[in-house]
């Protein structure tokens, strides 16, 4: 997502202490070091200052290595070579996990919410700036060969071409594309500065900002206020996301799909839209909504820190 969220949690699984850094999309060592000077700052507080860290648990997007360092992760800058885990592990003193985000999502709407209760076989959908899946496969979460299964953001897909109402018309500016809130946000900033009348246009007159200013944010909101060029677009993409989602459902015989990230902001219209393309299954967001990734990473935590403090 766009907001870095770091908690500190007991072994009952309480958060007891919360803090945000706003506005991340590309996470660069900056943005590192003030997520470490984050944690000094709470460990340091009123609340922690008599607990131990027995662990730190890291959920992040892209592909490591064994060792902690990135294979793959176009939205972090500079961390060639830097392994999260080492750094953390050396700065802290104790255990460090590194998992997908997306799968710590899953695990975390496993252990604590209600929309995978009873359920064995699930795919999670993450829609936000970037795209990313989880599987949950006879009840365990399946992380593949190097823990980071599902990532459909590298998916080729023609993403507007689905529909008569289709923007194929568009020489969208990557050389495929995606199904992220991040590409269908690209397409109308182009149609804004090409002059589409509307709810963006009014949003960035209002705000006096150009139209390749206007966020994610701004999106969501006009889609729930019913814009026509927004819905047009954000349709699109969930008739793909829809798609995208029957086969793997079908190919893996999973019954829900859950859609997780900040597309739960678009409401219960964008997911009947992904619905309509994913027959005789269940499909929802997850109860913890923007929780389940934190909550999931604190499962993690401290399964680690039992098994090496108990």
């Amino acid at each position: 997502g766009r907001e870095l969220n770091l908690c500190a949690a007991d072994f009952e699984s309480r958060i007891l202490l919360q803090r945000n850094i706003s506005e991340v999309v590309r996470f660069e060592r900056r943005d590192f070091d003030r997520v470490i000077e984050t944690m000094r700052e709470m460990i340091g507080s009123e609340t922690l200052k008599d607990r131990k860290l027995c662990c730190i648990s890291v959920a992040t997007p892209g592909k490591l290595k064994d060792s902690g360092e990135f294979l793959l992760n176009p939205r972090f800058q500079g961390f060639e070579n830097v392994s999260i885990r080492k750094v953390l592990g050396d700065t802290f003193g104790c255990d460090v996990v590194v998992k997908n985000d997306v799968n710590l999502a899953m695990e975390g709407e496993k252990a604590y919410g209600s929309a995978l209760r009873d359920v064995k076989n699930a795919l999670m959908l993450h829609v936000d700036v970037g795209t990313g899946a989880a599987l949950m496969l006879n009840g365990k979460i399946y992380e593949g060969s190097h823990g980071f299964a599902g990532e459909i953001g590298y998916f080729r897909l023609n993403m507007f071409s689905c529909a008569a109402d289709s923007f194929d018309n568009l020489s969208y500016f990557n050389f495929y594309d995606s199904v992220s809130l991040y590409s269908s946000l690209s397409i109308l900033k182009r149609e804004v500065q090409n002059g589409a009348e509307g709810y963006l246009k009014a949003y960035a007159e209002e705000k006096g900002i150009s139209p390749s200013e206007l966020t994610i944010k701004a999106m969501t909101e006009a889609y729930r206020a019913g814009d026509p060029l927004v819905c047009k677009v954000l349709n699109a993409s969930g008739r793909v996301i829809g798609t995208v989602a029957a086969n793997i459902a079908e190919f893996l015989d999973v019954d829900t799909v859950v859609l997780n990230g900040a597309v739960f902001e678009l409401g219960e219209p964008f997911l009947e839209v992904v619905s309509a393309y994913v027959e005789g299954k269940t499909v929802c967001y997850p109860e913890l909504m923007e929780k389940a990734t934190l909550m999931g990473a604190v499962n993690a935590g401290l399964t680690k820190a039992f098994l090496n403090n108990f």
